[in-house]
Order: C-alpha cells, then structure tokens, then sequence
C-alpha cells in the first residue's frame, strides 16, 4: 500500500510533533480501520466533442481523456473504455468499446438519419467505475431533418432567447460553516447561498441577534448568489433579506458547546507552505484531554497524508504547516477523526494547480487555409490536445464544460445553479472564488465501507475483450492437445491448451470489431486436425446500464450572439444522392495472381535481386509455413525438434556455401525474417503459421532477407478466391474495439446560406495534436470560405496539467 506521509509541524504552547517512524507505525493501521478512507485510484473522464449541436445524418467526434483522480495524470491502466449513447428517455441506445492508450481515445458516434430531435447524452464508463457510479455524461442537442424540413424539439430554438417560465418568487437561502461546525463563543466563518426557485441571485441583507433584534454584521452575494461573513457566536441569529419588496428570514445555524475548527490561514510566512490552523475552545480541549485525534489530508476519500495530534486540555490552537508539493492539485480535504474513526470536523480547500498557459496566434494564410502558431508560455512538458474548429458565429457549441472544470471541481462539487466553466473563466480560478465555491457546494464524502484497496472491487478493471469456447473432435483425449487463434487483421497469433477436457480462452484480445479470426485445433505435434468450435457470447464482463442513472448536468441555456442575420430560409439540408446516366467503362482485366504480383513488386525494395512467390493456396492447403520455405531455392530449413532455423545457402554458384573466416567453403548464413516488414527473431514461431494465411513469400539472397507477407485486408482487398483449410473456423467478431476513422470529414450536408453554414457547420476537428514545450507547434487547418473561426482547445500532460482555450482568429487581421 501506497502511503505518502505528511511533512508537518504543529505549533502551540506545550506540543511536540510526532517525528514521521511514529507517523508510518501508525498509517497502516488508521487506513484499514477508517470506513472513510480508502486507497483505491478512481478514473475521472472528460469528453470533448467537436460541436454539441447535431443534425440527424451527422457523426459525433469525440475525444476522451481518462485521469487518476488523485493526480489528474493520464490513466496508464485504463484500456477498455466504453462510449455508451443513450436516447432523451435516457435509454441505451449504443455501447462501443474504444482503445485507450496512455489517458486518451478517440471516435466517432454515427447518428441514425431517423432519430428524432431532443437531448442526447453520452456516458464514458469503464468496467472498474461500475463500482463507484461516477463518470461523465455529456448532454447532446440532436435536429432532426426529415424531407428538408426540421424537426425541433420545444427546447430549442437557437437564435432567440426562449421566453423563461414564470415562476411565483421563492427565496431560498443556505448557510455553510467553515469545517461544518459552528462553535459557542469562536469567531466563525459562515458561508451562504441565496437562489430564487434555485436560480443564484445577488442580494444583500443582514445579520440579527434573535435575543435583541439587532444588527450584527451585513452581507451581500455575488453574482453567483455567494458570499461569507464572520460572526461571534455568542447568541442565537437570523438573516434577513429584502428584495423587491419581499423580505424572507432565515435561521442561522445553531452553535455548539463542543468541536473544532478548521482554517486555512490566508497569509504564510513561507511561499512554499499552506499553514493549516485547528482551533477548539476551553470546553473541548477539556472533554478531548489526552487523546490523540487523527487529522487525515485526502479528496474524496483517497488519502494522501495522516498526521496524529494529540489533544491537552491547556491548548486551544494548532497549526499545521503543509508543502505546497504535497498537496492535491485543485481540491484537497481535511477531515479530523476521534478515537473511533468518526469524523468530527471537515473543512475542504483549493490548492492552485500549475496549468498549461497556451498562447495561439496566427502564422501565414491563404485563400482557403490558414496556419496557426501554438505556443506553450510557461514551458512546462510535452502535451496531448484535440481542437474544435467552428465557424466564428456557431450556435452549435455550448461550451457549458471543459477539461479543467471536469477534472478539478465536477467530481467533488454538488449541482450550483450556474455552469462551472463560466464561474471559472470569469474568476479566473482565483483562490478567494474558489475556496467560497468549495465552502458552498462540496460533496460530503462517501462511505467505502469493505471496500479498501484494488483487490475489494466487485467490478474489476478489464483490458480487451475474450473469446471462450467449447471444441469437439472424434478424437477422445485432447489433453496434449491446443487451440490456436489468428487474425491477419489485428496482427494476433496465440496458442493456448485446453482447460478441462473441452474448453479454450483466450483472455485480454486487442481485437478490432468488426473484423476476423480463425480458430484451429492442434494436436500435440502441432498440425491441425478436424475440429468443430462453439463460441460464447461473453466476450466482456462490462455491462452497460439500460436506463441511464448517473447524475446529468442542468446547463442553463446557452446565449448565443448571433453574428449573421438571419434569412428566412436558413436550415441545412441533407444532400440526396445523384443518379448518373449509365456509362460505359472499359477495362483491362487483370488476374488475382497478377493483381497481387504487382502489389508485392511495390513493396519490395531491391526487386533486381529478390524472387517473388505468390502462394499456390490449392497446392499448400494444410501446410505450415516451414513445410513451404524447404520447397524454395536457396532457402535452407534446419529443425530440431521445435527448434527451428532458416538458413542461406548462396554462393559463387547455385546452391553453393558462403567462406568462413580460413577461407574454407560450408558456413550457412541465417536469414533476416520479417513478416508484414516486422523482424522476428526466433525462427521456431514459423511453425504455428500455416499457409492459409500466407499471400505470398520474397526471398534476397544477396541482402540475406525473407519477406513473408500475410493476406491482410489491404493486400488483398478486390482479390476473390482465396482458399482456406476446410479444418479452419472462420468467425467475425460479435464484438470488440470500434476503431476511430483516421481523418475528419464532414457529413454531406447542404446549407443554403451563408447564416446557415456559420451557424450550424463544422469546419475541422484535430483529436490528437502533439504540443512540443521545446520547439515551435503549427496547424494548418482547410477553412474554405470562412473568413473568421473559432477555436475549443483542451488537452493534458503527462504530469496532470492541464489546458483550456478558447480563440477566436480572424483571417485578414495581423
């Protein structure tokens, strides 16, 4: 178990620090015994779609970036990622599976012509999340075009501001004391939230003693309906506000004789440190006398640093002074347990992340393209970014979320009224607006319970998908006997025994779907005998939800201004498909044999000194690919055994041996193997390969090479009869890896307009552009006639750190 010890002192009259041997003695023990805390990694998910608004007849590009909740730094052990696609019912849809390598993938969702307008979502999920129900569900707004008319749903209409329910006023308002503790007789620090039919609302108001009716202190909320003030507990209160006339009372928060609080102090004397202070009144260090509490730095259960103190009845303030290096990026918690491990004071702070501060300017630009310059101002590593390119005057992009506010506050904060994405980048993630942010929205923490550590998971992670299944054969003992599996398409060979009497598995396949795979039954010399397979339907222990469940985000309507006027006929269409009159081609037919020739000819780099074999399929069936290399000239095979290796036998004249060092003839030279152009060093592997999956063979005697090339889907693409061996299972795949379309391109959609192109169209979309903190970054991007556009950038590094931008370039301008 992972554990970093705080590095800490604590100040007050009588206290010493515990030193950190007696800090580790004890962590162990704390962890396994706190129901609270836990050592589990969770995922954190964040998808960047290229628009948010689609027409039916479109796709959704997307690319997903999956953290380590502790860190923010990309999941290394994250493979299997689902993209499920749920309906405005929210029901599933779709589920596809897409390779994560490194915290990042990206695809595609195609959008059925047929769907009808409304609010999509999209959930990313993995099968370890399914044990703690988090996750990101991103909503989707979907217009339906049906016989060039469109079909929108009530909530849409994206060029006026549709008019706002009318609702009787209703003034809430909430108060939030800093550590969840309001003391008898302390200076506290009460946060608060005022929402009418929970909208923010900035007001003001005031403070009443309840005993003499009078005024204590006033406050007023922000924009966002926040604010704080600090009040000496010496009675009981009330907030009174008066708005338009209406004023409302609210009862303060009732103190308590007994507990502690937990500050941060707002000024340090060391720029490197965040000073903690723990502050109790006489009564409570009395009531605590000797025992020894257990502070614990974590987020969301996830701990990072547990510190003892011991509590003396004479002392009323500690402080704890903390690293700033061994701190959570973002959000960090502290939560202060007694001798049973219940909390008894909690108070939750921001911890400035190191962001990437991303500078985009214009480079050069022609008629219809333009090149950007990408700079990484405070130079920190290399990072990974996807880019939406849109029309400057889009009304197709919400921009309700992004990469910094899904990482480093959606995970922890409760649903505030108002988007995260616009309070932070109005704020700019000052510490003062968060810490208020954090102090009025901050989950509570959950309960894990049993489950403590990686190996307590009911779901656990999955990498790849399975394949599992029974085989039949006349033959009674198969003990000796194995089942292989190839796929020319995914570049897979394995060879695994049965288990039992019947069955076969091949677990953790990076399988492409749709595509195929070919099972074969081995005896114990390895030749393929008659066999019959059933295939299960398990192919992965990850289920996703019918009806989605998880909480969804309640966006505000988005505001857009509209740039272009609007014309009366504005609304895209979908381009049907042209009839050409009938023509007449002709063409010189050329053979499969001939088709393929010339396709290898291309491949190979010396072809005046390399001989082409095209595989006679007919001739070879069954065979393995050994038995067909001893068939070729100047290619000699030596097998021991299993022990395989292919030699040369070239010389001053046919058949002849090479010189050794005296100058005598008989040293055989070993050749250079390589399949599909990949080398393989053990020559023995060529055994399990058979020639049914061998288009065809070049050898170079003089460059010592053999170049085997298998019957990939390219090479052989428009080659028909190809024969395989009759005891050879063919299957597709039911299921497995969606593989991303390398290259954007747009949906055949005609817009009639200009107003509609710039509002609703797509111009490029990058999932993955490498930023170099050390050299210069451009993007050349097609804007065809577009004179101004509009850039969403998000991306990471491998540190955690994290970038969001969002540029607007105009063309013509310097």
């Amino acid at each position: 178990m992972k554990t970093y010890l705080l590095s800490c002192l604590l100040f007050y009259a009588v206290f010493n620090a515990y030193c950190q041997e007696t800090l580790s003695e004890k962590s162990n023990d704390i962890l396994l015994e706190n129901t609270y805390l836990t050592t589990i990694e969770k995922e954190k998910f964040f998808l960047h779609t290229n628009k948010t608004t689609y027409y039916t007849g479109e796709k959704i590009w997307f690319k997903a970036y999956i953290a380590e909740g502790s860190s923010n730094k990309p999941s290394m052990n994250t493979t299997n990622l689902f993209v499920n696609f749920y309906s405005p019912e929210k029901k599933l849809i779709s589920s596809q599976l897409f390779y994560a390598e490194a915290g990042f993938a990206h695809g595609e969702i195609d959008l059925n012509p047929d769907l009808p307008a409304g609010t999509y979502y999209i959930d990313l999920d993995t099968n370890k999340n399914r044990n703690f129900k988090s996750g990101s569900v991103v909503p989707i707004q979907l217009l339906s075009i049906n016989n060039n008319e469109v079909t929108e749903g009530p909530f849409y209409d994206p060029t006026v501001n549709s008019p706002q329910a009318i609702y009787e006023p209703n003034y809430t308002m909430a108060f939030y004391p800093e550590s969840q503790t309001v003391l008898t007789d302390e200076i506290n620090t009460i946060a608060f939230t005022i929402q009418n039919n929970q909208v923010p609302v900035k007001a003001s108001g005031t403070i009443k003693d309840d005993a003499t009716g009078e005024t204590v202190t006033r406050f007023m909320s922000d924009a966002y309906g926040m604010g704080k003030f600090n009040l000496l507990y010496n009675s009981s209160f009330s907030a009174e506000i008066n708005i338009d006339g209406i004023v409302k009372k609210f009862p303060l928060p009732i103190a308590s004789p007994l507990g502690f609080i937990i500050q941060k102090k707002l000024q340090s004397t060391d720029a490197n440190t965040t000073s903690i202070s723990l502050k109790t009144n006489s009564a409570t260090a009395s009531n605590y006398n000797n025992q020894s509490l257990i502070l614990v730095l974590h987020r969301n259960g996830f701990t990072k640093s547990i510190a003892p103190i011991e509590i003396n009845k004479i002392t009323t303030n500690y402080q704890i002074n903390f690293l700033n290096e061994n701190l959570f990026s973002g959000i960090n918690t502290l939560t202060l347990f007694d001798t049973n491990n219940k909390p008894i004071s909690e108070y939750s702070f921001w911890n400035e992340p190191e962001n990437i501060e991303l500078e985009v300017t214009k480079f050069t630009s022609t008629t219809d393209s333009l090149t950007l310059h990408f700079s990484m101002l405070n130079k920190l590593s290399d990072a990974n970014l996807s880019v939406s390119v849109l029309p400057e005057a889009t009304i197709s992009y919400s921009n309700q979320h992004n990469i910094i506010t899904e990482f480093q506050l959606k995970p922890y904060l409760k649903e505030t009224g108002f988007g995260l994405a616009e309070f932070y980048n109005k704020t700019k993630g000052n510490k003062h607006s968060m810490d208020l942010l954090i102090q009025t929205a901050m989950n509570s923490n959950p309960v894990y319970g049993a489950v403590k550590t990686e190996k307590d998971l009911v779901f656990q992670p999955e990498h790849g998908v399975k394949i599992r299944g029974s085989v039949n054969s006349k033959n009674k003992d198969l003990s000796k006997y194995k089942v292989m599996l190839s796929s020319i398409e995914n570049n897979i060979l394995l060879v695994e025994p049965l288990k039992g009497e019947k069955q076969f598995e091949f677990d953790s396949l990076m399988l492409a779907h749709p595509t195929k795979y070919k099972l074969a039954l081995l005896n114990h010399k390895g030749e393929i005998e008659k066999a019959s397979f059933y295939i299960y339907k398990d192919y992965n222990t990850y289920r996703p939800d019918s009806l989605l469940t998880k909480s969804i985000p309640d966006h505000t309507k988005t505001k857009y201004k509209t740039v272009h006027e609007i014309e009366e006929i504005y609304t895209p269409i979908l381009m049907d498909e042209e009839v050409l009159d009938e023509v007449l081609v002709k063409a010189k037919v050329e053979s499969d044999r001939e088709v393929l020739e010339d396709r290898i000819t291309k491949k190979v780099r010396s072809i005046g000194f390399t001989k082409i074999h095209i595989v006679d399929e007919k001739r070879f069936i069954g065979a393995n690919l050994v038995f067909y290399l001893r068939t070729l000239p100047r290619v000699h095979v030596a097998q021991d055994g299993r022990s395989v290796t292919i030699m040369s036998s070239r010389g001053p004249g046919a058949g002849a041996l090479m010189k050794d060092e005296n100058n005598n003839y008989g040293k055989q030279l070993g050749y250079n193997i390589y399949i599909d152009e990949i080398p393989i060093n053990d020559h023995s592997e060529l055994l399990f390969m058979q020639m049914f999956d061998v288009a065809a063979v070049t050898v170079n005697a003089i460059g010592n090479t053999i170049n085997i090339y298998t019957k990939t889907p390219k090479l052989m693409k428009d080659i028909s009869g190809v024969t395989t061996n009759p005891n050879i299972k063919v299957s597709e795949t039911e299921f497995g890896f969606s593989l991303p379309t390398e290259t954007f391109k747009n949906a055949e959609i005609y817009y009639p307009n200009q107003s509609s192109e710039e509002l609703y169209s797509s111009i490029d979309w990058i999932p993955n552009f490498y930023l170099n903190a050390k050299t210069p970054n451009y993007l050349t991007i097609n804007t065809k006639k577009h004179q101004n556009i509009k850039l969403f950038i998000n991306g990471m590094n491998a540190n955690g750190q994290l970038v969001y931008k969002m540029v607007t370039i105009n063309k013509e301008s310097n």
